[in-house]
């Protein structure tokens, strides 16, 4: 296989560059958070500072867990744990307590590193420390935990190869420039925001950070910062347009770059992102944490409708059963990917679903490719519900709900039935009071056989998220089993 993303001499490993960018850009804004501002010169100061300590009190080779609140800090730490040879578990400081400390059991990590003890030794450099040795780049640098939306965050772990690959990709596909200032509104524990800074710091590219995601805070720093680039989920996305709409906020053209991951970003609402972002390109690729890039379409290569584009350079796709046993075109099955991208393997967790056959990897997606070779997909293999003998992707329904002018949230689950075995349920938050199960019913018979309509219907007001922005399938499903019982509301989660 021909591998087109070979990384350039001088990134050898994820943060290597930052050498190169305080000799040519030492003044220049790097990193900026509210008041807190750090030029590319202290920014490779500071982190080969905290390299230095980690590497002389722990070594290499070392998980460190990175549990710091303050997303300045937290960027420092994560470029730290990579230039000392060790790997960054990049913790989300909003789970639960039971879920972090089952995640502490299966991780078991050598030190934890919070906001209190980066500050200290920031504020302590005069340490003696050991040289630091160049990290290689099949040394493993970081591990990130999957969104948790359908159980326990699984941990998976990448080498600097994989992301070096990845960042030759970004060059090619998102035509940043090193003028361009770069946000990635989110927690930094999900990999996309995390990795659209890396990206930008690993090109010289400065990058503004907000302590959390608030969309009219977002929007503000957006104007403010003169941000060119924005990463983010189609949740974000949605809620930044529909306050831009709602308080008649003046549009920001300085914005040329929208890369939406996450999800399908609905077709019809395109032309709306016109009016907060008139000059914004849009690029939405498919992805996965364990498989990174894998399809891509933007505005001058659109997909058909319902597709997430073509393969991108480098990645080899088929579907089928197996690898080894691919399925004619238009035929539904598993996504199976080769590529100098996927990761390394899971530091905790991991399913079934997980498959790998030599060079090649599936995660359980399912989806299918069309005669000129764009992909569809389907769902995913652990949400798959079987009724009346037939196999179900909820979300193919889901997104058509989505469609419905109404309908903000969707999901569909299955509920235990004695003659079908599962009966199709769906939750739905909607913008009008007046959305009825009928006309929802009647939406979806409009393009599904009547086996795929939910036979029981649910609203919601206070949709349950995910700290990445995705549905907490987890929290759905214990509110639909209070629910089922007769004992909790059908309005509302109950907390």
């Amino acid at each position: 296989m021909r591998d087109d993303t070979v990384a350039t001499a001088d990134e050898r490993f994820v943060g290597a560059t930052l050498a190169r960018w305080a000799v040519e850009q030492p003044t220049a804004v790097a990193l900026q958070c509210q008041a807190q501002c750090l030029c590319w010169s202290d920014l490779h100061r500071q982190v080969e500072q905290l390299a230095g300590r980690l590497h002389t009190e722990l070594g290499v080779n070392r998980a460190i867990a990175l549990d710091a609140s303050d997303p300045l800090l937290l960027i420092l730490a994560f470029l730290a744990v990579s230039r000392s040879g060790n790997r960054a578990l990049v913790l989300d400081t909003g789970w639960p307590d039971a879920q972090r400390a089952e995640i502490d059991r299966q991780t078991r990590p050598d030190r934890v590193l919070n906001n209190a003890q980066l500050t200290l030794w920031l504020e302590n450099p005069d340490v003696e420390l050991a040289p630091i040795p160049e990290p290689t780049p099949d040394q493993a640098f970081y591990v990130g935990f999957t969104s948790g939306s359908t159980g326990i965050p699984k941990g998976y772990r990448r080498g600097h190869a994989s992301w070096l690959a990845s960042f030759e990709l970004s060059k090619r596909l998102f035509d940043l420039q090193p003028g361009d200032r770069v946000m990635a509104p989110g927690s930094l524990a999900t990999s996309l925001h995390l990795y659209g800074v890396i990206q930008a710091l690993q090109a010289g590219i400065g990058v503004v950070l907000v302590p959390r995601f608030r969309p009219r805070s977002v929007l503000q720093a957006l104007g403010e910062q003169g941000v060119t680039a924005l990463y983010g989920t189609p949740t974000q996305i949605k809620l930044l347009l529909k306050t831009a709409q709602r308080d008649a906020l003046p549009p920001l053209p300085e914005l040329r770059h929208l890369i939406i991951s996450g999800a399908k970003w609905p077709d019809d609402t395109r032309q709306a992102l016109r009016q907060p972002f008139p000059n914004a390109g849009l690029t939405e690729f498919y992805g996965t944490s364990e498989m990174s890039f894998i399809a891509l379409h933007n505005d001058e290569t659109r997909a058909p409708e319902g597709s997430v584009g073509r393969p991108v350079p480098g990645v080899e796709l088929r579907i089928g059963p197996s690898a080894q046993t691919p399925q004619a075109t238009g035929e539904r099955g598993r996504i199976w990917v080769r590529s100098a991208l996927v990761f390394d393997g899971y530091e905790c967790g991991g399913g079934d679903e997980i498959a790998r056959e030599g060079d090649w990897l599936t995660v359980g997606d399912h989806g299918y490719l069309d005669e000129q070779g764009y992909l569809y997909l389907v769902g995913r293999e652990k949400r798959m519900i079987v009724s009346s003998g037939l196999n179900l992707y909820p979300e193919e329904v889901e997104a058509w709900l989505l469609q419905h002018p109404e309908v903000t949230q969707a999901a569909l689950l299955g509920l235990p039935d004695a003659l079908r075995g599962h009966k199709i349920a769906a939750v739905v938050q909607a913008d009008d009071a007046k959305a009825s199960a009928e006309s929802l019913r009647q939406h979806c018979r409009q393009r599904f056989p009547v086996s795929q309509v939910p036979k029981a219907w649910y609203f919601l007001e206070r949709w349950p998220m995910t700290q990445s922005g995705k549905t907490d399938f987890v929290a759905l499903e214990r509110w639909l089993t209070v629910v089922q019982a007769g004992t909790g509301p059908d309005k509302a989660i109950p907390s």
